[in-house]
C-alpha cells in the first residue's frame, strides 16, 4: 500500500519495514505485536501505517498511551503529517484533568470516580459549566468545528473553555465525533463503564475502531487491576459513621457486624504485619450470617443481595446530601455495597481468588483489607480486542511476544521484533559475575561487594546514574553498606509509600544535577521511577540494575501460578512468576536510553542475568549489546570509562 502520510524526508533504519508489516498484518485481519526500542520512531511509523488503512475502510484510530506527555506527542507527530496532507485528531486526558468544577479539581480521584461525580453534578444541576453549554451552543459549535479540522491538544480546549466558562469535556465530545485520530489513556477503552460512555460520545462501536496500544506491556497489570477490588477496615469505620449521621440503623447494625468479621478473620488466621492469606467466598458470608460451615444459605444470600440494593440507595442519598453542602460526594456505604456485590459475583469463578491481608498505610499504621483478586486479564481485554476492527500492540519491552499474546488473549497475532536503532558505540550492557541478590547468597558481605561495584561505576561515569534494586530490602542493604557515604555524587532515595508529589520533587532535584557533577537516583524495579520515568540525555546516562525482582512467594503469587498452570499448561510458573520479574528488569534497564542521540551504559550487578533463562526475556536491542565480564574491579571500571570516552554516533549506520 502506497504511504502518503510519512512526513519526513528520510526513514530511520527499519521504519519502512515497520510500516509495511503493520499494514500487511491489518489488511490480512491479523493483529500486529511489535517490539522496537525507544528512539526507533514507533509513533510516527504506526500513524503512517494505520492512517491509510483507516481512510480506506472508514475507521477511526484510537491511540492509547500511558502518560499525558505521550498523548500530546501523538498529536505533535500528527501535526507533522498535517503539513503534508489533511489530517485531524485530538488528545484527551481523564475527566479529572479536564474538568473545571471545583469539586473535581480540588479533590484527588481516579477517572472512574470523576465520571461518577460529574454525572451526579449534572443530574443535580450543580455544574455551571455544563449548564452554560445550553446557552452557548453556537459558540461551542464554532470551537468544535475549528478544532475538528486539525490535530489539537486537550489543553487547547481547556484554555478556550476557561475563557468561555464552558464544560471542556462536552466540547471535546463534539470534536471526537469528527476527528480521525484520538489519543487517550487506556482507561477510556478498557474500563467497561468509561468505555461505554466514550464510545457513545464518539458515536462509534468497537468495530469502527483501529486500536493502537503503546507501551502495551502495561496492559496485563492494568486489566488485572480493573478486574480486582479491595476493601479496608477503615472504609467500614467511616461507613458506620455515615450510617449514624444519616440515621440508618439497619445499615449501621450490619456494618458493625462486618467490622467484627474483620477482627475474627485477623484472630483466626493470626496475621502478622505484611501477611496475607487466601480465603473462600464462604469465609466471609458464613461469618456475616453468624454460622460456621462450608455453605452459605440461599436465604442469607437473598438477604445480602437485598441489603446491597438498599445500601446503594442510601449511598446515593449520602452523595447528594454532601453535594448540596459543596462537599466531595463520596459514600463509603456505597463503596461497601459495590464490594459485596463484586464478592458475590466472583463466587465459583476460578479466575478470581479472595484475599485477607494485614499491611501498613502510608502513615505506617497497620490496617486490615479484604480483596477480590483477578488472576486473568482476558475477561477485561477480550471485551475490547475481540470486537475492534484491528489492534496494534507495541512496546520496547514485549518479548517474548507469544507469551504477551497468550496472557492478553489476542486472536490472529502477527509477531515482529525489530533490531536496535542505536549505534553500537551508543549503548553498552555489562553483566558482572560474582554478585547476586539471590536469597541464599544475600548477606552483609554480598551487599558490601555490590555496593563497592556500584560506587566504582558511579565514580567512572559522567552525569547522572540510576540504581534500581529488586526490592526495598536490597535498597536498605546498599544504604547499610554505606553507599551514600562512599559516593562522590549525592544520592536521592525513593522511599516506600512516598506520595506522588514527594516523588516528583525528588526526581526533579535529581534531574537538576545532570547539569552539574551528577547525582544518583536509588529506587526499585517496578516502582514509578523505574517504569514511568523518562531521563533523556545526561538526566540518566547510566543504569545499574541490582538483582532480579522475583516476587516473594506470597499466597497471591501462588494463586496466580496455579491458575496459569491450569489455563497455560506447563507455563504456570514462567507466566505467573518469572516473566513479570524479567519484564520489570527490562523496563528499568531501558530508562537511560530514550533518544537516538543518548549514550547509555547498563550494568547488571547480578550474575543470574548471564543465564539464558533470564537474558532471553531482555529486549533484543539491549541483549545484543551485552558483555559478560569476570569478577574484577579493574575490568568493570575500565569498561565503563572506555565506553564514555568513545565518540557518540547519533544514528546507526
Amino acid at each position: 500500500m502506497e504511504n502518503s502520510f510519512f512526513p519526513y524526508d528520510k526513514y530511520r533504519t527499519n521504519q519502512e519495514e515497520f510500516i509495511q508489516f503493520v499494514q500487511t498484518s491489518l489488511i490480512q485481519k491479523k493483529n500486529p505485536i511489535v517490539e522496537a526500542a525507544t528512539g526507533f520512531g514507533k509513533t510516527i511509523s504506526v500513524l503512517s501505517a494505520v492512517l491509510p488503512i483507516a481512510e480506506k475502510f472508514g475507521k477511526k484510530i484510537v491511540y492509547c498511551c500511558r502518560t499525558h506527555k505521550q498523548m500530546d506527542r501523538v498529536m505533535e507527530e500528527l501535526m507533522e503529517i498535517g503539513k503534508k496532507t489533511e489530517v485531524s485528531g485530538i488528545s484527551i486526558k481523564g475527566r479529572n484533568s479536564m474538568c473545571l468544577h471545583p469539586t473535581i479539581v480540588n479533590n484527588e480521584m481516579d477517572t472512574s470516580m470523576a465520571l461518577h461525580v460529574c454525572r451526579l453534578l449534572r443530574r443535580e444541576n450543580k455544574c455551571e459549566f455544563f449548564e452554560n453549554m445550553k446557552e452557548m451552543e453556537e459558540r461551542a459549535y464554532e470551537i468544535e468545528v475549528s478544532l475538528s479540522q486539525k490535530p489539537s491538544l486537550s489543553q487547547d480546549v481547556v484554555e478556550l473553555c476557561i475563557e468561555e466558562s464552558m464544560c471542556p469535556y462536552e466540547v471535546v465530545k463534539g470534536i471526537l465525533q469528527n476527528v480521525e485520530v484520538i489519543s487517550c489513556s487506556y482507561m477510556y477503552i478498557f474500563h467497561p463503564e468509561i468505555r461505554d460512555n466514550f464510545l457513545e460520545g464518539i458515536g462509534a462501536t468497537l468495530e469502527d475502531i483501529i486500536l493502537i496500544l503503546d507501551e502495551a506491556h502495561n496492559l496485563s497489570d492494568l486489566a488485572i487491576n480493573l478486574g480486582s477490588d479491595q476493601l479496608s477496615i477503615y472504609s467500614i469505620t467511616t461507613a458506620i459513621n455515615e450510617s449514624i449521621e444519616f440515621e440508618e440503623p439497619v445499615v449501621s447494625e450490619f456494618l458493625n457486624k462486618f467490622y467484627d468479621v474483620f477482627l475474627e478473620l485477623e484472630n483466626e488466621f493470626k496475621l502478622e504485619s505484611e501477611d496475607e492469606v487466601i480465603i473462600s467466598y464462604q469465609d466471609l458470608f458464613t461469618r456475616l450470617e453468624g454460622i460456621r460451615g462450608p455453605f452459605v444459605s440461599k436465604n442469607f444470600e437473598k438477604t445480602i443481595f437485598d441489603l446491597i440494593v438498599y445500601m446503594k440507595t442510601v449511598g446515593e442519598k449520602v452523595q447528594k446530601a454532601r453535594l448540596k453542602r459543596n462537599k466531595m460526594p463520596r459514600s463509603h456505604i456505597y463503596k461497601i455495597a459495590s464490594f459485596l456485590e463484586n464478592w458475590f459475583n466472583a463466587r465459583g469463578n476460578e479466575s478470581y481468588c479472595y484475599i485477607f491481608e494485614k499491611n501498613k498505610t502510608r502513615k505506617d499504621e497497620e490496617t486490615l483489607k479484604l480483596g477480590i483478586l483477578s488472576l486473568d486479564p482476558r475477561p477485561i481485554t477480550t471485551q475490547v480486542l475481540d470486537y475492534s476492527f484491528g489492534t496494534v500492540h507495541m512496546s520496547g519491552t514485549l518479548e517474548p511476544l507469544e507469551a504477551y499474546s497468550d496472557i492478553i488473549g489476542i486472536k490472529n497475532p502477527a509477531f515482529k521484533v525489530f533490531p536496535s536503532p542505536f549505534s553500537a558505540s551508543n549503548i553498552k550492557g555489562i553483566v558482572t559475575k560474582g554478585v547476586t541478590t539471590k536469597g541464599t547468597h544475600r548477606n552483609e558481605d554480598m551487599y558490601k561487594k555490590i555496593t563497592l561495584k556500584a560506587v566504582d561505576i558511579i565514580h567512572s561515569v559522567p552525569a547522572n546514574v540510576g540504581i534500581f534494586c529488586s526490592s526495598y530490602e536490597v535498597v536498605d542493604g546498599l544504604l547499610n553498606s554505606g553507599i551514600a557515604l562512599m559516593s562522590d555524587k549525592p544520592i536521592f532515595i525513593e522511599r516506600r509509600n512516598m506520595d506522588s508529589r514527594e516523588n516528583d520533587m525528588l526526581v526533579s532535584d535529581f534531574k537538576h544535577h545532570s547539569g552539574k557533577d551528577g547525582a544518583v537516583l536509588l529506587g526499585v524495579m517496578g516502582g514509578r521511577n523505574a517504569e514511568g520515568g523518562d531521563y533523556p540525555g545526561n538526566e540518566m546516562n547510566t543504569v545499574i540494575i541490582v538483582g532480579v525482582p522475583y516476587a516473594r512467594p506470597t499466597p497471591r503469587i501462588e494463586a496466580q501460578i496455579g491458575y496459569y498452570q491450569k489455563v497455560f499448561y506447563g507455563k504456570g510458573k514462567y507466566y505467573g512468576y518469572y516473566l513479570p520479574a524479567h519484564r520489570k528488569l527490562s523496563q528499568a534497564a531501558g530508562r537511560a536510553h530514550r533518544l537516538l542521540s543518548d549514550k547509555a551504559l547498563i550494568v547488571f550487578l547480578d550474575e543470574r542475568v548471564a543465564n539464558k533463562f533470564v537474558s532471553k526475556d531482555i529486549p533484543k536491542w539491549i541483549r545484543d549489546s551485552l558483555e559478560y565480564i569476570p569478577d574484577s574491579e579493574e575490568i568493570l571500571k575500565e569498561k565503563a570509562k572506555y565506553f564514555f570516552e568513545n565518540k557518540i554516533d547519533r544514528f546507526k549506520n
